[in-house]
């Protein structure tokens, strides 16, 4: 499997226009993608760091790119996996390799950055470093508990029922990138409304399924 040469991630610094943001990294790791087949690998790498906000951000950008299910279901397995582990208090955000290997080809990688790129750009617009108390709790467990429901709701095929926890994730990779609490503190939001929507959604199926084999 070959592999793109990353571009380094920078920490954002207030005030500078200049600085190099995460969809700058993803803009020139489209521009030099591999021949073949992409991995999810390639992208973590071209991302340039291994923080947590960074690999929730490379396997939550499918959520939010209109891609064939075969394709977004390609990378469920990997956010659930790296979800649980933070649920039962694991640290670090090395992934196996059999999880980086997983790979789509470089015409669908294409259409999934060109689609995600328009909402990272759109979100990046607001965020900033800010309110630290939110901003720093990655570390907590009860975060890794929260994460694992918001990945079960974009695995679990419900109509409707994926892209808002999708655009959540994303919303929180960002705003643990950039240290913005604000951001995170939205996303949390957005993860509760998300699965009381997907526990509406659930009921009602399961209500209308009832009444139908009455």
């Amino acid at each position: 499997m070959s592999a793109s040469r990353g571009v380094p991630y920078s920490e954002p610094a207030t005030g500078e226009d200049t600085e190099e943001r995460t969809s700058d990294v993803l803009a020139a790791f489209r521009a030099n993608l591999p021949e073949g087949r992409v991995s999810l690998g390639d992208l973590v790498r071209a991302l340039g760091d291994r923080s947590l906000g960074t690999i929730l951000l490379a396997l939550a950008l499918p959520t939010v790119a209109p891609v064939p299910l075969g394709v977004s279901c390609l990378f469920d397995l990997p956010i659930l996996l790296f979800s649980a582990r933070m649920a039962f208090g694991r640290t670090g955000t090395a992934l196996p390799d059999w999880l980086l290997r997983r790979s789509v080809s470089r015409n669908m990688a294409v259409r999934m950055i060109d689609a995600a790129m328009p909402r990272l750009t759109g979100i990046e617009r607001m965020l900033k470093p800010r309110f630290p108390r939110f901003a720093n709790i990655d570390g907590e467990r009860w975060f890794g508990v929260l994460v694992l429901l918001l990945s079960l709701t974009c695995v679990v095929p419900l109509p409707l029922t994926g892209w808002l926890p999708g655009f959540a994730l994303v919303l929180l990779s960002l705003g643990l990138i950039e240290r913005d609490g604000a951001a995170i503190a939205g996303a949390l939001g957005l993860t509760i409304a998300s699965l009381v929507f997907f526990a509406l959604v659930a009921s009602g199926l399961s209500y209308a399924g009832q009444e139908l084999l009455r």
